[in-house]
């Protein structure tokens, strides 16, 4: 990991500002379209999948060129497990929710 000087970071492009639309009022949607509270426990939940999935990418990244990088496939496969967890917790079972799948 490198440490970016103050100068360095100074000489990055200015930072894009992104408009939803949808405002803040405090929540976001899942997959569906539904609207729920920022602190639902889904959103807990996609950001715990989120922060594992992100602390086995560094594992994968320090086990690279070690004795160890036999694991590297295996815990590949669990990120993209993961990925699939995320996706069905984002994506509740409703009648919406199938329809939207279904397209």
């Amino acid at each position: 990991i490198t440490i970016k000087s103050p100068d360095e970071v100074k000489s990055y492009p200015p930072t894009i500002k992104v408009y939803t639309r949808t405002g803040d009022k405090g929540t976001s949607s899942l997959f569906t379209g539904e609207r729920r509270p920022k602190d639902d426990a889904v959103f807990e939940a996609l950001g715990t999948t989120d922060e594992l999935s992100s602390t086995i990418g560094m594992a994968i990244a320090h086990l690279e060129n070690t004795k160890a990088s036999t694991l590297v496939p295996r815990l590949e496969t669990i990120q993209c497990l993961l990925q699939d967890v995320g996706s069905n917790i984002a994506t509740p079972l409703t009648a919406k929710s199938q329809a939207k799948i279904k397209r």
